[in-house]
């Protein structure tokens, strides 16, 4: 594999955990502060577990670090790229109205089982 097919890979898996709204927000809330699970859940109104699930993920992609504080165990962004990539995608998403019309387009595909059975019905 070349090091451009691994650094694109590597972008792949990036998108795939950035594409869910609750990380996103989460990775949001987080370019201000660093905070608790407990403020996570109250701002994003998700269960306890649900957050920790969202942000295990997070950390095992190097987006977020923990720091204790006492008793409790605070997230930040793991640096200031992250912040700025958030900042980014939120901004570009505003401009592209166009992304509405994907989700519409998806949601007319056909089924593969049904694609591949009328494919092979048509040979």
């Amino acid at each position: 594999m070349t090091a451009e097919e691994i650094k694109l890979k590597r972008a792949a898996k990036l998108a795939r955990v950035l594409g869910s709204p609750v990380r996103l927000h989460i990775l949001s809330l987080l370019r201000t502060n660093d905070i608790c699970v407990s403020t996570m859940v109250e701002s994003l109104q998700r269960s306890q577990g649900n957050i920790s699930q969202h942000l295990m993920v997070l950390r095992a992609a190097g987006l977020v670090v923990t720091e204790r504080d006492g008793l409790r165990i605070l997230y930040r962004l793991r640096d200031e790229q992250v912040a700025e990539l958030v900042d980014r995608l939120l901004a570009k998403a505003d401009d592209l109205v166009e992304l509405d019309a994907v989700e519409v387009m998806q949601r007319k595909s056909c089924d593969r089982r049904s694609c591949g059975s009328k494919s092979r019905r048509m040979m």
